[in-house]
């Protein structure tokens, strides 16, 4: 058979993905590779994601370099390769797979959320996707891989996924300086250009949270916000919403993605109505989100989901107020400073109360103001003595 060079290519890791930002590379040239052995590190505003070689080969050619932004489809790397079935076996289940790791243009939302029946060349339900170079690993050590938590796209198993076998150590990755991801800085600084394109506002408000508090039983701070944040989106639905395709769109749901500070960068998985859990589950939901975040193991639709705003807490870092900016296309982003005593006017003198100040962020083109005024009025009731 004779040896063909085979392009790997930027990766599609969402409907909306037109682009993304090479981070770093795991091999070099010249290095032979396998089907699912990891290659490289690309990025885009949503999600980092190792990328895999597709065939048996050596890499003969690398085209990418750190921080360049590549187009969906164009070649990062050139695999010579003798493999004539390119997408043999990609999850080892009968039937087509369309586009190998590639995400079709008319694959509907559902799909990212794991809803989709079998058929039409999907994952069918119960099966576990895996990428063959994890199946073959998982065979040799007698793993189950339906016990492995996956973090590729469509919730497929990588190699990475992996656990450990015991007495082993997994070293730092290659060009990672140290373990640390680069890359982040410019998805953050292309996220936010984007942001600076909005026309958004900042409304402040000092809210009392003594009540709340009293109520919170250990809950975290960053669970009773996000909470009341849902409460207040659910029962302000002019501001739960996005713009998009010219014009606001309200949503039925509630989904508000929460901020997370890893060493990846900034980021936001989305928790799906947050204000119908109960306050205990609802901080086991935040802690679980978050540890997986710091530890690169967030599900990708956790992060491809759509939100109408985002909840940022810097109160543990000492800040009494800040301004966060918007992350298109939601509508609304909420910051919430430190919670201290403050000196306030009581009956007869001064006293002290545990207040916050909160600051919300709008995107004036979905709402003016006064809206946002009643969404803030909201929230300080529900801490005041609504929440639950």
């Amino acid at each position: 058979m004779v040896n063909s060079s085979i392009p790997l290519v930027m990766p599609k890791m969402s409907m909306t993905m037109t682009e993304g930002v090479f981070v770093a590379w795991h091999k070099s040239a010249g290095d032979e590779v396998r089907q699912g052995e990891v290659v490289c590190e690309v990025t885009t505003d949503k999600v980092d994601m190792e990328v895999e070689a597709t065939v048996d080969g050596v890499l003969t050619t690398l085209v990418a370099e750190p921080e360049q932004v590549i187009a969906v489809g164009e070649p990062i790397a050139y695999i010579s390769s003798e493999a004539d079935d390119l997408l043999g076996g990609l999850f080892d289940e009968p039937g087509p797979v369309p586009g190998s790791r590639l995400e079709p243009e008319s694959r509907p939302e559902q799909e990212l959320a794991g809803t989709t029946p079998a058929g039409n060349g999907s994952v069918p339900r119960g099966a576990v996707a895996a990428v063959p170079a994890a199946r073959r690993v998982a065979a040799e050590r007698g793993l189950d891989l339906a016990t492995v938590s996956p973090s590729g796209p469509w919730a497929t198993i990588r190699l990475a996924d992996l656990p450990e076998p015991a007495g082993e150590r997994v070293s730092a990755t290659p060009g990672t300086d140290g373990g640390r991801k680069r890359g982040g800085r410019a998805v953050i600084a292309r996220r936010m250009s984007a942001s600076a394109q909005v026309p958004q506002f900042v409304l402040y408000r000092d809210v009392d949270v003594e009540e709340a508090d009293r109520r919170r039983a250990g809950v975290s701070w960053t669970a009773v916000f996000t909470h009341a944040l849902a409460v207040a989106l659910r029962r302000n639905p002019e501001l739960n919403a996005t713009w998009e395709d010219g014009e606001p769109r309200r949503r039925e749901d509630v989904a508000v993605a929460v901020a997370v500070d890893t060493e990846r960068g900034l980021l936001a998985p989305v928790l799906s109505d947050p204000d119908l859990l109960e306050r205990a589950e609802l901080a086991e939901r935040i802690r679980d989100v978050t540890g997986r975040a710091q530890t690169g193991r967030l599900e990708f639709r956790e992060l491809a989901a759509s939100a109408s705003s985002t909840m940022s807490n810097l109160g543990g870092s000492g800040v009494g107020g800040f301004q966060a900016l918007l992350t298109p296309p939601q509508a609304t982003a909420l910051a919430v400073g430190t919670v201290e005593h403050r000196v306030v006017p009581v009956p007869g003198g001064i006293g002290t109360r545990l207040r916050c100040t909160l600051g919300l962020t709008v995107d004036h083109r979905v709402a003016d103001g006064v809206a946002g005024a009643r969404l803030l009025q909201t929230i300080d009731e529900l801490l005041g003595g609504e929440l639950v």
